[in-house]
């Protein structure tokens, strides 16, 4: 038996053996660990049940005890993809390696901030970043974190109980079947953009593709001139820019329809849970145009129903998700001048119409300090904005 680098990665060799037993194969899989887990809780809820969703579903295997050397037994062939970027090799004695990092973390993820009752989430998703493990905060291991963070950590830490563990992990694989894929602030893919401020989200829910090229993203949002709206949506996707907008309205739908009209990509932030029929609404068809050329994206627990309350959380993750953001129209304590507010507390850059600037006094108060800019007309605002973006861009931003 190999064994297992047990460093900061956590990669687990397994090595698999074909037996001669009768007319069927069967494979005898071996893992093994190089330290006792420190915890239950740990060994539990961030080691071993990653090990049932190891085999495909005729697979049997037992589970040992936690925190030892482990043995697993599979009663059926392992000829297919097995676990999470996992591969089995056609020979008859063969070695996988299996990266448990990722389902791991995002299910110690899920389970910190379902226990985060008091305070917003973005508390935990930052004390997550800051120890750079959601499992080493369930194992009690706070290295890095200060003194604010790590009475937060210690808090929702000890509410998380296995059974929590399980079912945010059952959660995770039974949105992958349904094609809902799961970005925690610990993965690659989670949006650079998004750290810009300081209530980023500790996941977010993602129906269909975010891309690379995504940080080079507008928000539009507006209020009612939905025919200004599509009109700034489709220059900026024309000029290659990434469009972001909720889906909430016949203003965000036309956003988006007119970007992916000349090919373009958009996100379209959702006010509710990613699997709940009634987020979506009357824009179902809308959504599926986005899922094909772009993504769906939720900060929610799946079944959550849209409410004011999200509706108003949302605007965090449209403010997000772009580099910069174009207000159509809007007036003094509407929607519009709320997502102003909550851009450039961010630093992020605001457009307005130059008519907006002029008729509306929140718009010149918003910006007193800066960060605003009005655009002559929709040309104007496409030079600009992938100006502004592609001289200020940086490798980590999505």
């Amino acid at each position: 038996m190999i064994k297992p680098d047990c460093g900061e990665h956590r990669r687990t060799h397994l090595e698999l053996s074909e037996d001669s037993s009768g007319s069927h194969k069967s494979y005898e899989v071996t893992a093994c660990s190089t330290k006792r887990l420190s915890a239950p809780r740990r060994a539990w809820g961030c080691q071993s049940p990653i090990w049932h969703n190891t085999f495909t579903p005729t697979t049997a295997c037992h589970l040992g005890n936690p925190g030892t050397v482990d043995h697993y037994t599979a009663t059926h062939p392992v000829t297919t993809n097995v676990g999470v970027d996992a591969y089995v090799q056609a020979e008859t004695t063969f070695e996988m390696v299996m990266t448990v990092t990722t389902i791991d973390e995002q299910t110690a993820v899920l389970a910190l901030t379902q226990a985060t009752h008091s305070v917003p989430w973005h508390y935990t998703a930052r004390a997550i970043a800051s120890a750079g493990s959601a499992c080493k905060i369930l194992d009690e291991d706070l290295i890095g974190l200060d003194e604010g963070d790590r009475v937060h950590a210690v808090d929702i830490a000890s509410r998380v109980e296995p059974e929590d563990l399980r079912r945010t992990r059952n959660l995770i694989i039974t949105m992958q079947a349904h094609g809902i894929d799961l970005v925690t602030i610990l993965d690659d893919t989670y949006p650079g953009n998004m750290l810009w401020a300081n209530n980023y989200q500790p996941f977010l829910w993602i129906r269909g593709q975010l891309n690379t090229e995504d940080y080079r993203a507008v928000a539009v949002v507006g209020e009612r001139d939905s025919t200004l709206a599509a009109a700034a949506a489709q220059a900026l996707a024309h000029a290659g820019l990434t469009v972001v907008a909720p889906l909430d309205t016949d203003l965000d739908a036309a956003v988006h329809e007119a970007a992916l009209a000349v090919g373009g990509h958009t996100l379209g932030v959702l006010s509710g849970g990613i699997a709940e029929p009634s987020t979506l609404g009357q824009y179902a068809n809308v959504a599926q145009q986005i899922v094909e050329r772009g993504a769906l994206v939720s900060q929610f627990w799946p079944d959550t129903a849209r409410a004011d309350q999200t509706t108003a959380l949302a605007r965090i993750v449209t403010c997000g998700l772009a580099a910069t953001i174009y207000i159509a129209d809007g007036c003094d304590g509407g929607s519009s001048h709320r997502y102003v507010e909550s851009v450039l507390k961010t630093g992020k850059h605001v457009f307005v119409p130059q008519w907006l600037q002029q008729e509306q006094p929140w718009v010149t108060r918003a910006g007193f300090r800066g960060g605003i800019t009005a655009v002559q007309d929709i040309d104007d605002l496409s030079k600009q904005a992938v100006n502004l973006i592609d001289m200020s861009s940086q490798s980590t931003m999505f």
